[in-house]
Parts: structure tokens; C-alpha cells; sequence
């Protein structure tokens, strides 16, 4: 634990708050967490912090890892600002783009995306109060951007993002149903398409999750769930003249529960950025993940225990995953018991964590399904998500 029994200024011993939760695992294979709105605060006195601001727990959340152990968290805060915790391996720090840039402020269910780093890029997504997507770039400092014309992010839509050679993209569904793409900036103008109509992509779940990957020149792919709770795959350039798309179902994925959620990631290395992954939750709750390797699939059902015991997902549990650079697949969820844990695959070779169960703060009971996020760093997973029961 890293707290360091700090109280934050404004509460009281043993009153509530919510709070930013990193659990890493470390070369030798231990886990430690840190409460990160402490970390990242000011000390006012003895034993008193002055915290990062608290997130809220309707909002979404995104992390971004890369090099050594630099790891960036996101967050819009109980006013809506958007929060960014950050360290470069050391020290935690905390900056409000709201105050900073004039970044506005976040609708109180508002999705957050990252698109990774990518040759000293990155990129955060959310939906403002008005419900335009907004967009925050960084290419050797940050810049804001936002336009009005750019059609909305329906309220119950998820985001993804993600960047390649080209540059940075977000993807949403709008009041249509129609999946959005917008690129951000690149070697062409940035533009806003809808893919729904230009790639005649199968209608989306209301409830469907959305993951995006993007690697090498112009490579794009995005997943989501058609009105079947079928994953659906849309291919982009790179790979292709145009936009083309399948049903991954006809290739062994499972129907997903109730449309979603999703996540997806892929190698690490940029000399092998083709070892791709989905995680998701079938029908019967239980975690899959679907897996591919140069042009083959494969469908692996996540178990908790050398015996064969398939965990059940908590019915609102979100899921994240990561690749690390040896191209073993990580993911987290919570369980129906509301138990934080942490899978690694592949199947040949699986292992599992109970990370709740070794002293973990519980997940948030407002959100027991996260919002969770996961990355890998040279230093190994790190694991993030929301507690509203914190210990100093």
C-alpha cells in the first residue's frame, strides 16, 4: 500500500471518499497498490494531503502506459473536469485541463477513450455536457479541440480511440445508432464519417460495447455488437482500399451478454503489432477471450483455476485488457462476488488473481463495474479502478 496513512484535507478519520486505485504487478510477481488521488496530492501538515480531485463515479476512465513505467490515468472529477494523473515511474502529479486549458466540462455519464502513445503522441476522448465529442491531443504539449458540427455522442454511447502512422481517431455511436469515426489530425484533413452507412455495417446493439485498434501506416479496426449480440469486426485501410467488415461469430466468437462491453489490444512491439485480442462476456457471463494471430482466430474461455472453474461477470462489470510484449493477453474484471481479478493467458499457459481477495479497497458500490483500465509497461500490468471506501 502506498497512502502512506495520509487523510485527505476536508474529511474526516474514517469518512468516505472516492478514490483512484492502482494495482501493480512487479517483476518478481508480487502485487502492491496505491491510492493515487493521495499519491498525487500536496501535503498540508502532519498526515494531511490535499488529494488530486475526486473522481466521479458516473464518469468514464482511461489510462495509458508505455516505455519503463510511464503510466497517464483520466478522469472527469465530481464538477466534471477533466483530471490527468501522471508519473514517469517516480513521483505521482495531478492537472485539471479544465482550469488549464478551458477543456469543458464533462457530461455526468460521459465515456473517456485513449488512443496509447504512439512516437510521442496521445489522445483523450470524452462527451461534454453538450454532447459534443471533445478531444485532447498531445504532441509535445497538449491542445484542446471540439467542433460543433461534428454530430453528437448519443448518451448511452461508449467511445474507443486509438491512433496509428496516419494519426489519432474516435469512434462513438450517435443519436442514429450510427457508428462515428472522426480523425483527429493526421497527413490528411481531419473529417467525421459515418461508417454505419459508408461501410454498410450491420446495426449496433443499444447496448453494445466499442474497442478500436490501429497499427502501422493506416491499419484501423473497430468491434462492436450487431442487434444479434454477434461481434462484429470493420476493417479500415491499411489493410484494405476501403472499409470492409465480419461477423466474427461465423469464425467461432461467442454471442456476447447483452451486447457488450468490450476491449481490445494488441502487441506491444512495434517490430509485431499483428498479435491482436477481444475480451468480452458471453452469453452466460463468463469471460472469453478471442484471440488472433496472423489471419486465424481463436476463441479461449477464461477459467480461475488449474481445475476448470469458469468465473461468472459481475452483471454490470466492465472488462479491460492489455497485451504485453511477449504477446501474452491480460484481462480484469469483477466477478459476481464484486472481487477485482486479473487473468493471463493463453490458455496453454493461464494464470489467475484474486486481487480483492489479497486486501485490495473494495470496488466502488455505486459502480461495481469499475469503470476499470489496464495497461502494460516494461515493469509489467497495472491495473486501475475506482474505490469509494479508501484506506489513508
Amino acid at each position: 500500500m502506498a497512502a502512506e496513512g495520509a487523510r485527505p484535507l476536508g474529511v474526516t478519520p474514517g469518512g468516505e471518499y472516492t478514490a483512484v486505485i492502482e494495482v501493480a504487478r512487479r517483476a518478481s510477481g508480487s502485487f502492491s497498490w496505491a491510492n493515487l488521488n493521495i499519491l498525487a496530492g500536496t501535503r498540508v501538515g502532519p498526515g494531511v494531503i490535499r488529494p488530486a480531485p475526486f473522481p466521479a463515479l458516473t464518469g468514464g476512465f482511461a489510462a495509458i502506459g508505455w516505455g519503463p513505467d510511464y503510466r497517464r490515468v483520466y478522469y472527469a472529477d465530481t464538477d466534471g473536469a477533466l483530471i490527468e494523473l501522471g508519473t514517469n515511474g517516480e513521483s505521482w502529479a495531478y492537472r485539471n485541463f479544465t482550469s488549464e486549458l478551458g477543456a469543458p466540462a464533462a457530461a455526468w455519464n460521459s465515456p473517456l477513450a485513449a488512443g496509447g502513445w504512439l512516437d510521442g503522441r496521445m489522445n483523450v476522448y470524452y462527451a461534454a455536457e453538450s454532447g459534443d465529442l471533445t478531444i485532447l491531443l498531445f504532441d509535445g504539449g497538449w491542445r484542446l479541440g471540439t467542433d460543433a458540427k461534428t454530430p453528437k455522442v448519443a448518451s448511452n454511447s461508449p467511445l474507443a480511440a486509438m491512433q496509428n502512422d496516419r494519426g489519432c481517431f474516435a469512434y462513438y455511436f450517435d443519436d442514429l445508432g450510427h457508428l462515428r469515426e472522426v480523425e483527429a489530425f493526421g497527413t490528411h484533413p481531419a473529417q467525421a464519417t459515418d461508417l454505419t452507412k459508408f461501410a454498410g455495417l450491420r446495426p449496433a446493439s443499444r447496448l453494445s460495447g466499442l474497442a478500436a485498434l490501429g497499427r502501422g501506416n493506416d491499419a484501423r479496426r473497430v468491434y462492436y455488437a450487431d442487434t444479434a449480440n454477434n461481434l462484429i469486426e470493420a476493417i479500415g485501410y491499411g489493410e484494405t482500399k476501403g472499409w470492409s467488415w465480419q461477423n466474427l461469430a461465423s469464425i467461432g466468437a461467442r454471442p456476447l451478454k447483452d451486447g457488450g462491453p468490450l476491449a481490445a489490444a494488441f502487441r506491444i512491439s512495434r517490430e509485431d503489432a499483428s498479435v491482436t485480442g477481444v475480451a468480452q462476456f458471453c452469453r452466460e457471463s463468463k469471460p472469453v477471450w478471442l484471440g488472433r494471430t496472423g489471419n486465424g482466430w481463436s476463441s479461449q474461455d477464461i477459467y480461475s483455476t488449474r481445475a476448470g472453474v469458469r468465473p461468472v461477470a459481475a452483471a454490470n462489470s466492465y472488462v479491460a485488457c492489455a497485451v504485453s510484449g511477449d504477446g501474452r493477453p491480460w484481462v480484469t474484471f469483477v466477478t459476481d462476488e464484486n472481487h477485482l481479478v486479473l487473468w493471463r493467458g493463453p490458455a496453454s499457459d493461464w494464470s489467475w488473481w484474486d486481487l480483492t481477495a489479497d486486501g485490495l479497497p473494495p470496488v466502488a458500490k455505486v459502480a461495481a463495474q469499475g469503470p476499470l483500465a489496464l495497461v502494460h509497461t516494461e515493469d509489467g500490468p497495472r491495473v486501475y479502478y475506482l474505490t469509494d471506501e479508501p484506506a489513508y
